[in-house]
């Protein structure tokens, strides 16, 4: 029976881990040697599977049924990629003798076995370099020229590596300021839009004079964050990169932006802005002024009330005999009782007690 199928391969199967056997439906010979087993080990690069991992079953009829089976000592891994291929050896066995006896079995399978052979060749040509017919090159000269365009391209890939690495830098800044140009666009539209709103208010009726104040306090707004503006910082000092956070506002801030240290006055311009740091140069002023002169005195207040009397203090020497306390004017004064020669002193109630002689 003549060959009816081109087919020198299996289509490219792929194991699950689980599965041993795999069919192929090609006319072979032998089975220890017409069969190579192709394993994937990249995308662009395979091995050839050693026979003694798996091994190779024909159909009986290979006439009716052409074909056979592969069945592994151990299942293909899931994902691993491989491929059945026809590899009968270029060889011709057969031999026909004069006089002898003529088969036609024979025959019919010696003119199998060339077709099969001629499908091979085709399956390598098939997925071989070709020339095109009206080309006078020979292959090996094509296949020189896509060396040689394989390694200029290795060469432009290194230097387009160099290149990206040098201007990374660069493109990172360009992005950057073209975010701050959008920004400023977006900015210049929303204030157009508002300024033409605002004078379509502006011979607005009294009612409508708040909404048109608020329309201007919002173009100031705007335009307050997209020009340059002053922050203030208690702590900021010269050539200093720190945390947005720490200025006030701390929204919109872009390089030019001045700011201004609230503890001692100094001022300073931003330099340079990242999206969590902003950079300060040198001190531009001061805008702390030189301390005044001081003030005049200032009247003394009214005198306060008078205070609660006292207690009666105490003297070590005593000429009369009396009781103190104090006038109205705030003086003191001896209510005078007599005078003679006596010994004076105070008693446990702070009273004035004079002892005589003879009493």
């Amino acid at each position: 029976m003549s060959i009816s199928t081109e087919a020198r391969s299996s289509q490219l199967l792929v194991g699950d881990g689980s599965t041993k056997t795999y069919a192929f439906a090609f006319k072979v010979f032998d089975a220890g040697t017409d069969i190579t087993i192709y394993e994937a080990t990249g995308e662009s690069s395979e091995k050839v599977m050693s026979s003694d991992l798996y091994s190779v079953t024909l159909n009986e009829d290979q006439e009716g049924y052409p074909g056979g089976s592969v069945t592994f000592t151990t299942a293909p891994a899931a994902d691993l990629k491989f491929r059945i291929v026809s590899s009968i050896p270029y060889l011709q066995k057969t031999h026909l003798m004069n006089l002898g006896s003529f088969s036609p079995k024979t025959l019919n399978e010696v003119f199998d076995k060339l077709c099969a052979l001629i499908q091979q060749v085709r399956l390598l040509a098939d997925r071989a370099l070709v020339v095109p017919y009206t080309q006078d090159k020979t292959p090996e000269e094509v296949l020189t020229e896509v060396l040689e365009v394989a390694a200029t391209a290795g060469e432009y890939a290194q230097l387009a590596q160099s290149v990206y690495a040098t201007v990374e830098a660069d493109v990172a800044e360009v992005k950057a300021i073209k975010a701050q140009i959008d920004a400023m666009m977006l900015t210049f539209q929303t204030i157009e839009a508002l300024a033409a709103q605002a004078q379509a208010n502006a011979s607005a009726t009294n009612d409508d004079k708040l909404t048109c104040q608020q329309i201007l306090q919002e173009i100031q707004t705007v335009a307050s964050q997209s020009g340059f503006s002053t922050r203030t910082s208690p702590t900021i000092s010269e050539n200093e990169t720190f945390p947005l956070s720490n200025l006030t506002p701390s929204t919109y801030i872009k390089a030019g932006d001045l700011v201004l240290n609230t503890t001692n006055g100094d001022l300073y311009r931003v330099t340079a802005v990242t999206a969590t740091t902003a950079t300060v140069g040198a001190k531009i002023s001061n805008l702390r002024g030189p301390r005044g002169e001081r003030g005049l005195q200032g009247s003394p207040g009214p005198a306060g009330e008078r205070g609660e009397a006292g207690p009666m203090g105490q003297s070590p020497y005593a000429t009369c005999f009396g009781q103190f306390q104090v006038n109205g004017e705030g003086m003191l004064q001896l209510e005078y009782v007599g005078l003679a020669p006596a010994e004076f002193s105070i008693n446990d109630n702070g009273e004035v007690e004079a002892t005589y002689a003879n009493t």
